[in-house]
């Protein structure tokens, strides 16, 4: 058992912990959720002695993890994963990353090589075993991550939003994965995460805000408060949130926490029948050619764009193959793909990070390659967040980071004050709170809001943001589709690389799906996301309000229509008894 008894923690004179008292049972699975700074992460670093009390005591099996003689006992039964997987990458092959620990212990040869093919299938890295991590895409890193953890068969496993950079399946798969080692060895999870629909799979939710517990219940009864979870800056499971606009009294069996029970408490709510069960989905309208939805001035286009990556690979890999698209003004284009579809290497293409193998990039029109604007100011054109955007700070305070661009513009003092100011306040940390602190004080996602902020000063036409909610509370999501409606108001174009399916219905209206590098599907985002082919071509699933309406339909409730959004759910749930 991790027993946690007062404890408290603090930087630089700010408490990030204040008194904290926990227990975590052998095989719980234990959810802890809050804010961005409220704590998550600092005492995911107590619990294996990566971070030593200020105050109060966390005990492993008995053992202080204050007594540094011990410390090596604690860290063989705590097993840690990162937000970043590349902060514990270090090996030169995906094999030897998950023998690496092993080797290190002294394992027997015959038993190292069979947990690593047994973790390679587990976590579908069999093909990548003698690939170079830093060559993976971001899922892929954080799979592997894991399963270097799991290998060495720890009795407990803190997971710091392990899932925040894996596609919904790659998602379903690692909590999976995670349920059947709890299952085989016993072993107790402690899973940070931003999103509610995976705390709600937990036993126990633990609700952090600003560095105290305010709450600490099985997972129905802490999402039943959904006033007081708001207030805090978090929200609900999908279902959870929809029900709250179910006529009459709630669910005899508590608030739904997932689709089938909300399916279930809205077929009881219809009035009538209006088609036998089974009888599937709404019909779909034909997927429309991709000009059928141009709107807007063509600002970014690609041309047969095809790239190779073959410098320290074992073989030669074709990350894309003939992409022909268009980002037009004032239109936010979400490009979707399972892991390793080529989102990111696209996105790297469009500010000209890498060069094609094949076809061209045009911003209005002119070849970025031959002829067109130089490096410079394409790059300040088309702003480029990426996956890991905390990446991109690198000045004393957060102040400098944002005024860094807008300064090399040549800007004077006072319209780079202004632009500090304003982007800022876009990504909601005012400059007078957080300009003079440093980026290593932040959160990790204070730090992704403030890498944004540092691009939005540059005032570029085009922003691609490379999974930009990843380690974002609910709170800072929201503010980001609020920043994403306000840039294209304004007639920026936004191209938008995300797994979470929820955000792409709610702002993009164009989607582009790739598979293996090649474009799939492409047009409006209602019958693209809604298509019937789009999970097949996708490797995702559909948002969670199609998956709804496909539930509904086999009960023999059909909406009428594909409902796409959280919005248009409540809106059907609020007229069932009409």
């Amino acid at each position: 058992m991790i027993q946690i008894r007062d404890l408290s923690y603090s930087y630089q004179g700010r408490d990030a912990l204040r008194r904290v008292s926990l227990e975590v049972s052998p095989g719980e699975h234990l959810a802890v959720i809050g804010a961005n700074g409220s704590g998550k992460t600092t005492l995911a670093r107590c619990l294996n002695g990566l971070l030593m009390p200020a105050g109060g005591t966390v005990l492993v099996d008995g053992v202080a993890t204050a007594d540094g003689s011990r410390l090596y006992d604690v860290r063989r039964l705590v097993g840690m994963v990162f937000q970043n997987p590349d902060d514990q990458l270090v090996a030169t092959t995906v094999e030897s990353e998950i023998a690496f620990g092993m080797e290190n212990l002294g394992l027997p040869h015959g038993d190292m090589v069979e947990r690593v093919d047994e973790l390679l299938e587990l976590f579908h890295l069999t093909a990548y075993r003698g690939h170079p991590p830093h060559q993976l895409s971001g899922g892929e890193k954080q799979r592997l991550a894991v399963a270097a953890s799991l290998a060495l068969r720890p009795r407990y496993l803190v997971l710091d939003e392990p899932t925040s950079l894996l596609d919904p399946v790659g998602r379903a798969e690692l909590l999976a994965a995670l349920d059947q080692a709890r299952q085989r060895s016993g072993i107790a999870t402690v899973h940070i995460t931003q999103l509610a629909d995976e705390a709600a799979r937990a036993d126990r939710v633990v609700v952090l805000h600003r560095g105290e517990v305010h709450m600490d219940a099985p997972a129905p009864t802490v999402f039943a408060q959904g006033k007081q979870l708001r207030r805090l800056g978090l929200d609900l499971p999908f279902a959870a949130a929809a029900a709250e606009s179910l006529p009459g009294p709630g669910p005899p069996s508590g608030v739904p926490l997932d689709l089938e029970s909300l399916a279930a408490a809205m077929a009881v709510r219809a009035p009538n029948r209006t088609a036998p069960p089974g009888a599937g989905t709404p019909p779909q309208a034909a997927l429309p050619a991709p000009a059928d939805a141009a709107t807007g001035a063509a600002l970014l286009e690609t041309a047969r764009l095809g790239h190779v990556y073959d410098e320290g690979l074992p073989s030669r890999r074709q990350a894309l193959c003939d992409v022909t698209a268009t980002v037009r003004a004032g239109r936010a284009t979400a490009l979707l793909g399972a892991s390793g579809s080529g989102k990111t290497t696209l996105a790297q293409h469009l500010n000209g990070l890498l060069r094609p193998s094949r076809g061209s990039v045009r911003l209005e029109g002119a070849d970025i390659w031959s002829g067109g604007p130089p490096g410079a100011e394409v790059r300040r054109r088309v702003g480029l967040i990426f996956q890991f955007p905390e990446l991109q700070l690198f000045e004393e305070t957060v102040g400098e980071d944002v005024a860094f661009g807008p300064r090399n513009l040549g800007l004077s003092e006072d319209e780079v004050a202004a632009q500090v100011e304003r982007a800022l306040d876009l990504v909601g940390l005012p400059r007078v709170e957080f300009a003079q602190r440093s980026p290593l004080a932040l959160s990790g996602g204070e730090r992704r809001r403030a890498a944004i902020a540092g691009v939005l000063a540059m005032d570029p036409q085009v922003l691609v943001l490379d999974e930009p909610t990843a380690g974002l509370d609910p709170a800072g999501a929201a503010m980001l589709t609020h920043l994403m409606a306000h840039l294209r108001d304004r007639g920026r174009a936004l191209v938008l690389i995300s797994h979470d399916m929820d955000l792409v219905a709610e702002v993009a209206d164009d989607v582009i799906v790739l598979t293996a590098g090649q474009v799939a599907l492409h047009g409006p985002a209602r019958h693209v996301l809604g298509h019937p082919d789009f999970p097949a071509l996708s490797g995702l699933e559909p948002p969670s309000a199609v998956r709804l309406t496909r539930k509904l339909a086999r009960l023999g409730h059909p909406p009428g229509r594909c409902l796409l959004t959280l919005s248009e759910v409540r809106r059907f749930a609020a007229n069932l008894l009409a």
